[in-house]
């Protein structure tokens, strides 16, 4: 269904709400291999719809046709609203209206991405600066610190009022995108919706606990050898991490998460980069800024995106080489500085 989108931001809300409200049966996702902000987002916006009598199914889908979806990062599984994600396989073929969450482009929404033509409305909530522009509402800000906080002004539209659980799954997202509050995107409303969460119920200590307190046995192995292999040039900090680090150290795969931050310590270099093996001579690779660089517009070019201070993208190769194209992409477009 193709609707008028709002330009304007409020529109938008008030529009998703509208349309919300009338749905019978409404299917919530995040994208592929769901972070903090997607997941949490997901999770809120489901809780809400169900707490005013709507049928809502949230879930992700897998990376390609024929695969699951990836299994929930351990960190980000003690929500109690996580009970609620179904199979792709247990979701209605079609809906009223499909919402997806942390979702720039709905090729990031992997197996799910049929039903973005199969639903009757589909409501977009993301904060990235690019994307293809799908969906029929758009609640799309890429100065928002993070999708949950795009997702709470939907819940306020809607009437509903926060609980614990939900207060939870928003404090998550928050949390997590914006680096426990560290990134220069956060600014003083996202500490006003932090309090806001708080005094909803959110277990904020329990939440920083489980993403970043809680690690392996093996984790401590993992950081040596991949701080052990950094390289430090002008320009970029860089090292990367192997199927066989992993299997060697006994840590867990979501470990390498947060490799990227030791890096990204070197306070002599703007730009950080980490390679995560997922295959043979495939990487994952992830791209921090200090602030002086847009990481967003190096990780587009070479095939991914994400946001300013933090993107990435996925290469084939040899570590170096592929440290060689970030180089070359840095010094090209040198004086590309975040905002």
């Amino acid at each position: 269904m193709t609707a008028e989108v709002p330009v304007d931001l409020e529109l938008a809300v008030r529009a998703a709400a509208d349309v919300l409200r009338d749905a019978r049966t409404v299917v919530v996702v995040g994208h592929i291999d769901p972070d903090g902000d997607a997941l949490g987002s997901l999770l809120a916006t489901s809780a809400a719809l169900d707490a005013i009598g709507i049928d809502v199914h949230p879930s992700w889908g897998g990376r390609d046709v024929g695969t699951p979806p990836a299994p929930l990062d351990p960190a980000l599984s003690f929500l109690p609203l996580r009970g609620r994600v179904r199979a792709p396989e247990d979701l209605p073929p079609s809906c009223d209206v499909l919402v997806c969450c942390d979702t720039a482009a709905a090729s990031r929404l992997g197996t799910l991405q049929p039903l973005v033509d199969a639903a009757g409305t589909v409501v977009v909530i993301d904060h990235h600066a690019v994307g293809d522009g799908f969906g029929d509402i758009r609640i799309v800000d890429d100065t928002a610190s993070c999708t949950g906080v795009l997702v709470l002004r939907l819940i306020d539209a809607l009437g509903v009022e926060l609980t614990p659980a939900m207060a939870d799954a928003l404090y998550l997202a928050l949390l997590t995108d914006t680096g426990r509050f560290s990134f220069a995107s956060t600014g003083p409303a996202d500490h006003r919706v932090a309090a806001r969460l708080l005094e909803a119920g959110a277990d904020h200590v329990g939440v920083t606990r489980a993403v970043y307190e809680s690690a392996s046995a093996g984790y401590l192995g993992l950081v040596a050898r991949t701080t052990g292999r950094a390289t430090v040039s002008p320009e970029l900090v860089w090292s990367w991490t192997t199927r066989e680090d992993l299997v060697d150290s006994g840590a867990e795969p979501h470990e390498t998460d947060g490799l990227i931050e030791l890096l990204r310590r070197v306070d002599t270099v703007d730009v950080a980069l980490l390679m995560r093996e997922t295959e043979g001579g495939r990487w994952r690779s992830s791209l921090r800024s200090r602030g002086g660089t847009d990481v967003a517009a190096v990780a587009q070019r070479l095939g991914g995106g994400g946001h300013h201070l933090a993107a990435g993208f996925t290469a084939d190769g040899d570590p170096a080489d592929i440290a060689d194209r970030v180089r070359a992409e840095l010094r090209t477009h040198a004086g590309a500085g975040s905002r």
